[in-house]
């Protein structure tokens, strides 16, 4: 494998204005939706000239946003009054309605969705949300993550734990592979299982999860269908780490007949268990999936296929959806209230469903440790106290909320915007006033050159505006900060490649406090900005040895409390908060914490009346 090729490969497959324009007619949406499009991919076409207009209409736009966002935020906190009770019961009751069909699931259609592939696949390597709503369909898991976090049976029943080392997973007898070479159909097996889990941390620079299970002892297949895991010392999260998101199942066929580049970048070398597999793909504008035949779980999928269009913009997806292009709104882990609202002023109070739906994904600036100015720790702080977490997430319009280190929903080591609020860092008002102060005062005994900071890249358009906020926050320190604008897939090789200074994009959290070891551990698999800090390695090994919860979260607290006081290796600013837009003609969706195990929930899903547009590719 050559250096960092999969990344290159990634960028030089970028979508261009005429791939946009090209998924914008596929999904029908004419020029009328295209002109509210922004020009932040068009890396082939765009002339000078327009890309000047471009900018001055951006800044104006931002102008105008800063303007309004303490508006926004009152009306946010009004939209958002609602108890976490009330807001439990809504999603129950909605999820019940949707599962009571007068004559329960029903086979057929094709489900059409907004994905991206960004055309990197192997499950090793990816960490884009995309990915999951496109080629990730194919795969399956040992076990998986249900609502609230809940440990469910996959290709395996639970595990018998047999003391605090030792696990035994039984694989479940009718799990097969998709009837494509060089897999045809065969039966997945236990030495299957101990495959794709080993191959996470098998010796490539590319996979980042290659921490994950780096004190387990042995993944070995006792029999066809039995696997013992045995960890070398206590991995207390060691069951939730099997059945995490990106733990989906590749074969050693596939690796073998297609190689590592093959399996990332080959849409023909994606074969798995999932419950859909690969029909026909063209690069960021469609993706085409069909029913497997032979999937373990009885009479599912109901849809026959599954359609993916890609749609990058606000805009378009709202015009594709009103138009019955679609049949979810946006990702099922990013959409808004605001997102909601326009869906529902177009077609109709009653002809959209919204179900809120936190997960653990959100947005930070990754801030590389290793490269100046941000080697000095006081730099590092003094750009954590000048960022403001209330105007960079009023302008997602509900969907994020304040974050930290850990995200929210992962309790009780999360912490609640309240909590936060309370932090050097996330305070308003006066407090924030002495933040700012306390930002110059790093700064000036630094020394650093306040006209000499790099730009920070972002990744555009989706972070534009929030990089706009962050630069005049940084201003009102002294800090003069250009801005970088990378398309996704320069945005994603950048940080892979360490190729930046500060970069602004996506973070996905795990489902457990043991994602500070991937993130930020020295060997950690996701530390992009190389931070190594003995007391804090020691501090995440410590608290993956425990299994008191309340032993846990004084450690994890110790961890938070030191990343955000002390060292600052990365800009914490949000969590999801998103809520699922779909048509109510679909029925069984319900929450789930995570941007896999929600489209997981599309297995169970069906369509109670197949909409015109729906029924064959």
């Amino acid at each position: 494998m050559s250096e960092r090729n999969y990344w290159t490969r990634m960028r030089r497959n970028r979508m261009s204005r005429r791939g946009l324009l090209k998924a914008s007619a596929r999904a029908g949406v004419g020029a009328a939706g295209l002109a509210l499009v922004g020009c932040g991919d068009d890396d082939d076409d765009a002339q000078p000239a327009a890309a000047e207009v471009q900018q001055q209409q951006q800044q104006e736009q931002q102008a105008a946003q800063v303007e309004q966002q303490a508006e926004q935020q009152a009306m946010q906190q009004q939209a958002q009054t609602q108890t976490a009770e009330e807001q439990q019961a809504q999603q129950q009751a909605v999820a019940q309605a949707q599962a009571q069909a007068a004559d329960g699931p029903k086979q057929g259609g094709i489900v059409r969705i907004v994905m991206s592939d960004g055309g990197i696949f192997d499950p090793a390597i990816v960490i884009h949300g995309g990915t999951y709503a496109g080629v990730h369909q194919i795969y399956d898991w040992i076990n998986y993550l249900d609502e609230g976090f809940v440990i469910t049976s996959g290709m395996a029943e639970l595990p018998e734990v047999v003391d605090e080392l030792n696990f035994i997973y039984s694989i479940k007898p009718n799990v097969y592979w998709h009837d494509k070479p060089p897999l045809d159909g065969r039966q997945f097996t236990a030495e299957d299982a101990v495959f794709g889990l080993e191959r996470f941390g098998f010796d490539n620079p590319e996979f980042v999860f290659k921490d994950r299970f780096s004190i387990v002892e042995k993944f070995e297949a006792t029999d066809q269908l039995t696997m013992h895991v045995e960890a070398g010392q206590v991995f207390s999260p060691i069951l939730t780490a099997i059945a995490e998101d990106n733990m989906l199942m590749v074969s050693r066929d596939a690796v073998e007949a297609f190689g590592d580049e093959g399996l990332s970048t080959d849409f023909e070398a994606q074969i798995g268990t999932g419950a859909f597999m690969g029909l026909s793909r063209e690069p960021e504008v469609e993706l085409r999936l069909e029913r497997h035949p032979n999937y373990y779980k009885e009479g599912q999928p109901y849809f026959d296929g599954y359609k993916g269009i890609a749609l990058p913009d606000d805009a378009l997806r709202t015009a594709a959806f009103a138009d019955g292009q679609t049949d979810f709104l946006t990702y099922q882990w990013t959409g808004s209230q605001t997102n909601l609202e326009e869906a529902r002023s177009v077609l109709g109070e009653d002809e959209v469903v919204g179900v809120q739906n936190p997960v653990t994904f959100g947005m930070a600036t990754h801030i590389h440790c290793e490269v100046e100015p941000y080697t000095d720790p006081r730099v590092r702080t003094a750009v954590h106290l000048a960022a403001d977490r209330e105007q960079l997430i009023a302008l997602s319009q509900g969907s994020l909320v304040i974050g930290g280190p850990i995200a929210v929903a992962i309790q009780p080591y999360g912490r609640t915007e309240d909590e936060l609020r309370q932090l050097p860092g996330y305070r308003s008002g006066d407090l924030r006033q002495e933040d700012l102060a306390e930002s110059r005062r790093m700064l000036e005994a630094a020394g650093v050159d306040l006209d000499g900071f790099p730009p920070m890249d972002i990744w555009a358009p989706n972070a534009s505006d929030y990089a706009q906020v962050l630069q005049q926050n940084l201003a009102e320190v002294g800090i003069n900060i250009g801005i970088n604008e990378l398309t996704t897939t320069d945005a994603l090789a950048a940080r892979q490649n360490r190729e930046f200074t500060m970069i602004m994009l996506g973070q996905q959290g795990a489902s457990d406090p043991d994602l500070l070891y991937n993130d930020l551990h020295t060997t950690g698999g996701q530390n992009y900005g190389n931070f190594s800090n003995p007391e804090f390695d020691a501090l995440v090994e410590k608290g993956r040895s425990l299994f008191d919860v309340e032993e846990r979260k004084e450690v994890y607290d110790e961890a938070q409390d030191r990343l955000l006081n002390e060292w600052n290796p990365r800009l914490y600013w949000s969590w999801s908060n998103a809520v699922v837009a779909f048509r109510p003609y679909l029925r069984g969706f319900r929450p789930t914490p995570g941007p896999t195990a929600s489209n997981a929930i599309l297995w169970g899903m069906w369509f109670d009346q197949i909409p015109e547009g729906a029924q064959a590719f």
